[in-house]
């Protein structure tokens, strides 16, 4: 069987209404493959609601810029599974999947996962082999073997959903990194910023180091008081850094850096305020891992910064080359996979500080994301937005979206997929109009 075709058949709580997060039966698990959680070699664990990509990749490509061998785990993915597993950038081939997948197929028929509910009357079918966990926790074990068997300098770990019970919180950080927190996976997380905080603050370890930004009060609380209750030291990334932006432009920012690394200017590839708040989380990082004796040279920074290869964020998907993009051959195309809230409200300032005018919007969502922001904010300032339905089980259905924000934008219509959608508007846009698709990591399209 392909490896894909294999780890999609087993329970995938990112597509199916169910639960089943048991973070100490995934440790027993764990030991059946020799525990690889405690030889990967300083793990660097990124948890929050926001950004948390977007550091991984910054933070891997400096890494990678300064000499280390540096393993990124990241989900979801967008064209293709094996992306989620990379050690420089590379993702892991379908033969070493092949090879850790049946590492892991020989285990002992132990700790087969549960199937809860969690809302809807949906079933999950149980996965046929007891031995198996479910798709997130057996990519997760996958990583860990791999980074262990090549042998990386550095693990950096995406939280997959929450914390506290998450797969990746079975490791012992050198550093742990909170983004932003805010409101997403509200039925999973609880209804409340102190709920979600207290589940993602639930990777702060003992004795650990935090790195973390200003938070709002309810969410800066918890976080306080879970690091003093675990004596593990607190860093503000704002207290070590300032950055002064000197140009937004729609590839990207140019930037001034001053503060614990000294003073350098640097290009951030990904354009907006808040990837400059997730580029301080990073620099942070990079100070403490200084501190520690890492060898971390600001030119390898400085590069690192300006090579960072991160899809889907404000993305221009079309043309691809910036030299069609200067001759004003457009539409362009930007895709963004703002899905909540806080994402939606950068992608709207993105919008504005970017002075975009006269653009088509593409939406689709999944159920139970808030997308109340950008059917009031974003919807009104489109010309016309198109509602499609996102590849994904849970998603929404574009008539459901269609009621919801017809009080709030006339022109609207429905097509049948992202590209379909995209012809239509070619079809009706003038070459100066700009294409935005966005509300789903599952709109992204495999010919981009």
């Amino acid at each position: 069987m392909n490896p894909e075709d294999f780890l999609k058949s087993l329970v995938d709580y990112e597509k199916q209404p169910a639960y089943d997060y048991d973070l100490n039966r995934f440790i027993r698990f764990l030991k059946q493959l020799n525990a690889p959680q405690h030889k990967l070699r300083n793990v660097i664990h990124v948890g929050g609601t926001k950004g948390k990509g977007t550091c991984v990749a910054i933070l891997a490509s400096c890494l990678a810029q300064s000499g280390y061998t540096v393993g990124q785990y990241t989900s979801p993915h967008l064209a293709d599974l094996n992306e989620r597993i990379r050690i420089n950038n590379t993702p892991i081939t379908n033969k070493e999947l092949t090879y850790y997948i049946n590492k892991i197929k020989h285990t002992k028929p132990k700790n087969r996962p549960k199937c809860k509910k969690s809302g809807g009357s949906d079933t999950v079918k149980k996965p046929k082999s007891k031995g198996l966990r479910t798709f997130f926790e057996t990519l997760t074990a996958i990583a860990f073997l791999h980074f262990v068997r090549r042998k990386t300098d550095f693990a950096i770990l995406e939280v997959g959903l929450g914390g506290r019970l998450d797969a990746t919180n079975a490791v012992n950080p050198l550093i742990s990194m909170i983004t932003k927190i805010g409101y997403d996976h509200t039925a999973l997380l609880g209804d409340t910023l102190p709920q979600i905080a207290r589940e993602k603050a639930g990777i702060i370890k003992y004795r650990g180091k935090l790195v973390t930004i200003k938070q709002r009060p309810a969410v800066q609380r918890i976080i306080t008081k879970q690091c003093r209750l675990k004596s593990c030291s607190l860093q503000y990334a704002q207290e070590q850094h300032i950055i002064k932006v000197l140009e937004h432009t729609i590839e990207g920012s140019n930037l001034q850096i001053s503060g614990q690394l000294g003073r350098f200017k640097a290009f951030l590839p990904l354009p907006g305020m808040h990837q400059v708040e997730n580029l301080l989380l990073v620099l942070s990082v990079i100070d403490e891992l200084r501190t520690m004796g890492f060898d971390l040279p600001i030119r390898a920074v400085r590069q690192g910064i300006r090579q960072t290869d991160l899809r889907g964020r404000f993305d221009i998907v079309s043309p691809k080359n910036p030299a069609l993009r200067r001759r004003a051959r457009k539409p362009l195309v930007i895709f963004d996979v703002a899905h909540n809230r806080d994402s939606f409200e950068a992608l709207d300032m993105n919008i504005k500080t970017l002075k975009i005018r006269d653009f088509y919007l593409i939406f689709g969502s999944s159920y139970g994301k808030d997308i109340s922001y950008a059917i009031r904010n974003i919807f009104p300032k489109a010309k016309k937005v198109v509602l499609v339905r996102a590849d994904n089980p849970r998603a929404i259905r574009q008539e459901d979206i269609y009621i919801k924000a017809k009080r709030y934008q006339q022109n609207m219509t429905i097509a049948s997929s992202v590209q379909q959608a995209i012809e239509y508007i070619k079809s009706i846009a003038g070459k100066n109009n700009i294409i935005i698709i966005t509300g789903s990591f599952y709109l992204w399209q495999p010919t981009w």
